[in-house]
């Protein structure tokens, strides 16, 4: 028995050592083939990845944004008849400062729209370029440095094994990604401010009342911005990652400028909006629905003495 065990130990060591030498030389003779295996199989997970990750954005972004098309006009209609004539008796209806919260609250509602459609506009096209980047080019090709396997900032084959999701995503994606995070955030946290500007102005009735439900809603608007400094995963923060969409995005028109007007196009609207928007801030000029009303009242009874 006891040869029988030796016979069957040496055996299978033995079998294991061919295994491992005959696995070399393939390896040998396939010129690295399973390492480029490997890593393709890594990629493609983070391919895989990648696609659930821009799925996952676009999903809360669509919600959000049906929700602020819906609520982007209420501060703007006539209040109540029973608020009426509060606002009267404490000139609320003109007062300058309430008729800036107002219109605060608009723009704002509008940034986030606009931010919440865009988020959902790249996601969608980075998921058709993450579709064709599923075919990994093999390393032993010799590519040019012009060649590339989609993306937009292009995918390039490379040796290097990527290490997480997140690097991939910012070695071929980098536009797409900083733009989609940037954009939902910035998106959502204009919302939330919003909202406290709105609670502000629906119970000004209850001026305590209403300081506290703002000062709720902007200390959740406070505390996902720390949140996002503090957990952030590149860039080193919120301001970081401003920065480093600002910079990819003038790289992206000014490299296409010369591929259509629109990209021209883009960047003057982009400037005249913040141009618009300083301006209004420093001198607003702002008339209240309910004085244009009595001056068209007024003109008619006029017209009609």
């Amino acid at each position: 028995m006891i040869g029988i065990r030796k016979t069957s130990l040496t055996t299978s060591a033995m079998y294991d050592t061919s295994s491992s030498q005959l696995i070399s030389t393939l390896m040998s003779i396939r010129g690295g083939e399973a390492k480029f295996e490997l890593e393709a199989t890594l990629d493609s997970k983070y391919i895989n990845s990648a696609i659930g990750y821009f799925n996952n954005l676009r999903v809360p972004a669509a919600v959000l944004m049906s929700i602020v098309m819906k609520e982007m006009y209420q501060l703007q209609s006539s209040p109540s008849s029973s608020m009426r004539k509060w606002d009267k008796e404490h000139k609320v209806d003109k007062s300058k400062r309430w008729r800036t919260l107002r219109y605060t609250y608009l723009l704002l509602m509008i940034l986030s729209f606009c931010l919440e459609v865009h988020t959902i506009f790249v996601a969608t096209q980075v998921l058709t370029q993450l579709a064709t980047a599923q075919s990994v080019v093999p390393h032993e090709i010799d590519l040019g440095d012009k060649d590339t396997v989609g993306g937009l900032f292009k995918m390039r084959p490379t040796k290097e094994v990527h290490q997480s999701m997140i690097e991939f995503l910012i070695k071929n994606f980098e536009f797409e990604y900083s733009t989609v995070r940037l954009h939902f955030v910035t998106g959502l946290l204009s919302f939330t401010v919003a909202q406290a500007l709105r609670v502000r102005y629906a119970l000004r009735k209850y001026k305590e009342l209403s300081l506290s439900a703002m000062c709720c809603l902007l200390c959740v608007a406070t505390g996902m911005l720390t949140y996002t400094n503090a957990n952030t995963i590149t860039y080193g923060g919120y301001l970081g990652l401003l920065k480093r969409q600002l910079f990819l995005s003038y790289e992206f028109l000014t490299t296409r400028i010369k591929a259509g007007p629109m990209s021209a196009v883009t960047a003057i609207l982009a400037c005249l909006s913040l141009t618009y928007a300083i301006l209004g801030m420093i001198s607003p000029e702002f008339d209240y629905f309910e004085v244009d009303a009595e001056v068209e009242e007024v003109k008619s009874n006029w017209w009609s003495k």
